[in-house]
């Protein structure tokens, strides 16, 4: 009897179990390789080995040793690179070449690319420290970012000169090629924008608004919510397609997933950063739950050369994507989120920690406990069940004490 198939899934992510079954469902072996000891996606994964997604040849020495036949990572930009240059070692089909995911996740090479081929993003400089002297070109506010970081870590807004150098600092210390991006902040509404390109032509599947805050001291930029699909004008969707086109051809995309994070002022679109791959957290799931449309199966058929059928629907609800945010420690449990569910205020609960996993006070993405999910007619309803949600979800550390930010939402969604 012929074994079956192997397939590497890089990062133990919740979007990453959905993306396992299906791997199983298609008769792969799914062996997942993450660093950490407990991540959410090795209860359905065949097989877990604790290696870092960021050593390229020590996967790619796994992968030669397992006789993988498909090597993927569906939503984290630095295990994409990873992905593309084991395929390209072995022979192995990846949606992209392993220079075009490079182009794509080194954030200094992509904000040049999007100028040089005429896609509007924001005016920006590349540094090492404060005493580079443009900075001194830009106007205030700025946003401060690493070159080559996922997650929203040391991303960061600076509405000053004075303040610029201690989160410069911090972005530079986290960049793996020791550089920082500052760029002039875009006012508007920021959207994300799930696309899915096949034939070169890029087709906007949803839109989903995002609402940010800027957290403590520090002035972290996080994410608490999106609500799909977000309230644009025809003129603006009309110029996110152009945009969306546009970032098609200079980059040479095909066949493959694409998020894009743009600001909206009125009709005008500016183009923070985009990957060619599905957005984290429950983006996936919203996406299916408004549209019908399953990116991660189409993902995994991009990487496998394989033609999606872009079947979609219009939105007929709003669905929000909620994250649960807690203060620093050891994780240990969430409590409440299946009366929620049984009572209708939520949709759906994912957990993005295991028990004993560190809590760190960036608040980052990866930072996040948990997200949820709420469907509802309208935003008045939209906002009552998230309010019954975050009153009555109950986040302990692993001593059992309550930690669950409260106090981080606001009054209104939609």
């Amino acid at each position: 009897m012929r074994e079956k198939p192997v397939a590497i899934v890089l990062g133990g992510t919740n979007p990453h179990v959905a993306l396992i079954e299906n791997l199983k469902g298609r008769g792969y072996y799914t062996v997942l390789i993450d660093y950490y000891k407990n991540p959410p996606a090795k209860r359905v994964a065949d097989e877990h080995v604790r290696e870092s997604t960021l050593d390229m040849d020590k996967v790619l020495e796994i992968a030669q040793k397992k006789h993988a036949e498909l090597v993927i990572s569906a939503c984290v930009d630095q295990a994409n690179i990873t992905a593309c240059y084991v395929a390209e070692k072995m022979g192995l089909p990846a949606p992209y070449s392993y220079e075009t995911a490079l182009n794509v996740t080194d954030k200094c090479v992509m904000k040049k690319m999007m100028l040089d081929g005429g896609v509007p993003t924001s005016k920006y400089v590349v540094v090492k420290s404060i005493e580079d002297p443009g900075i001194l070109s830009l106007e205030f506010p700025v946003v401060v970012k690493p070159s080559d970081s996922s997650g929203s870590k040391g991303v960061k807004k600076v509405v000053c000169l004075s303040d610029l150098d201690e989160s410069l600092q911090a972005a530079v210390a986290i960049s793996r090629n020791g550089t920082a991006i500052v760029e002039e902040f875009c006012e508007g509404k920021e959207v994300s924008v799930d696309c899915f390109i096949l034939n070169r032509e890029a087709h906007v599947i949803m839109t989903r608004q995002k609402y940010n805050m800027i957290y403590g001291e520090e002035s972290v930029i996080s994410c608490y919510a999106s609500v799909a699909p977000a309230k644009l004008s025809s003129a603006a969707m009309q110029n996110i397609r152009k945009v969306v086109n546009s970032i098609v051809t200079v980059f040479g995309l095909d066949n493959t997933s694409l998020l894009l994070q743009v600001m909206i002022d009125g009709d005008k679109v500016n183009v923070i950063e985009f990957a060619p791959r599905v957005g984290g957290g429950l983006s996936y799931r919203t996406v299916q739950l408004n549209t019908e449309f399953d990116i991660l199966d189409a993902t995994i058929n991009s990487y496998l050369g394989i033609p999606s059928v872009l079947n979609y629907k219009p939105p007929e609800f709003y669905y929000s994507a909620n994250n649960v945010y807690a203060n620093p420690g050891l994780f240990g449990v969430t409590r409440n989120y299946c009366q929620l569910i049984e009572d209708g205020v939520i949709e759906e609960y994912f957990h993005l920690k295991t028990k004993g996993m560190e809590i760190d006070v960036a608040m980052a993405s990866r930072d996040r406990v948990g997200s949820f999910v709420v469907k509802a007619r309208d935003a008045q309803e939209l906002l009552l069940k998230t309010k019954k949600a975050i009153d009555e979800l109950d986040v302990r550390d692993i001593e059992g004490n309550p930690i669950m930010k409260k106090d981080i939402y606001v009054k209104e969604l939609v």
